[in-house]
């Protein structure tokens, strides 16, 4: 099924392996507070922005020269209310960037489909979901995968991302970052993954 949106007087498609319109919209509103720009209004040559429920990565081409950044989110536990929002954006340096954009072409995440079109991919409702989008000037991507660990011995798909995940970890620049923003966060309490039930307390 293909799904259109027109954006400034021209037609921008939502590739067929992707996910449906529900997620995109659901997604809607946590890209908004971190202040992230919407894939199917994204005109660059090459966009690519992939979510793990702690951070958000994003590669831009501007001319000939990729651009990255990283910004990190952590969501307030609140009992029987929603809790406040703190993120932090930075700008990463032309050697992560080009790390980042490298990993992403060897392990081919740009061609997987999303979850439920890759044959015995299951879905549940407690596990981290990690998301993928892409934009160029004429079409745009959202795909989600839940908890791809559980699949990765005998899912090649599976495998495929979790070893995208596993090398992004080793990125020297993205553990400092991370390791700052949480000693800066404010919360006592805070889920350990947007999206996800498991809730840290912070120990004196």
């Amino acid at each position: 099924m293909v799904f259109v949106t027109t954006v400034v007087g021209q037609d921008k498609v939502l590739s067929t392996d992707s996910d449906t319109v529900f997620l995109f919209n659901y997604y809607k509103k946590l890209r908004q507070k971190i202040g992230l720009e919407s894939t199917d209004t994204i005109h660059n040559k090459f966009y690519f922005r992939f979510w793990d429920g702690s951070k958000v990565i994003e590669l831009r081409q501007e001319e000939d020269k990729f651009i990255g950044t990283v910004t990190f989110l952590l969501q307030q536990y609140k009992k029987n209310k929603e809790g406040r929002l703190y993120f932090r954006k930075t700008v990463l340096t032309n050697k992560t960037t080009d790390s980042i954009n490298e990993i992403l072409t060897k392990n081919k995440i740009l061609e997987l489909p999303t979850d439920k079109q890759i044959n015995g991919w299951d879905s549940g409702f407690d596990g981290i979901i990690y998301i993928t989008e892409f934009a160029d000037q004429k079409s745009y991507s959202f795909k989600n995968y839940w908890t791809p660990d559980l699949y990765q011995d005998r899912i090649p798909e599976a495998k495929q991302l979790m070893n995208f995940i596993a090398q992004l970890k080793e990125i020297k620049e993205l553990r400092g970052i991370g390791k700052k923003f949480m000693e800066r966060q404010p919360f006592t309490s805070w889920y350990s993954f947007i999206g996800s039930a498991t809730i840290v307390t912070k120990v004196y």
